[in-house]
């Protein structure tokens, strides 16, 4: 029987990756001058790894942070789950009050409206019809 071996290098998880080089690059230098990889250029390697964790550090501060003033915007504009035509001082809400007047006053020119930026959309609907029984 044939044994096969494959040593896995986890290239598409950043945070594994980062932890593989660590872990190499802390026995390369327990080793010192004994280390087998002492012919490769481990201090490129070092400071790559060490560039890489930094980016990837402030990359999660940056996307938290992106995450919480993207939830501060959707309070303003009235998108939080929460939260509703109704919730006065929103985007949303002035934005609906806004469509409700112009629709009032074109009626009957509701395509009017869309010189205000709104999306007006005007299909024609069937006509009821009845089908008699004879």
């Amino acid at each position: 029987m044939k044994t096969t071996v494959k040593v896995e290098i986890p290239v598409h998880k950043p945070d594994e990756l980062t932890k593989t080089g660590e872990d190499v690059f802390k026995k390369h230098t327990e080793l010192g001058v004994q280390s087998p990889l002492n012919g490769l250029d481990m201090e490129t390697f070092a400071k790559n790894l060490d560039d890489a964790v930094s980016k990837r550090t402030e990359a999660k501060r940056l996307h938290d942070q992106a995450e919480l003033l993207n939830q501060q915007a959707g309070l303003n504009l009235g998108t939080d789950p929460a939260q509703n035509t109704k919730t006065t001082g929103t985007v949303y809400s002035t934005l609906t009050s806004a469509r409700d007047i112009l629709l009032g006053l074109y009626r009957g020119q509701e395509k009017k409206l869309s010189e205000w930026g709104f999306n007006v959309v005007i299909s024609d609907a069937p006509q009821n019809t009845r089908i008699k029984n004879s």
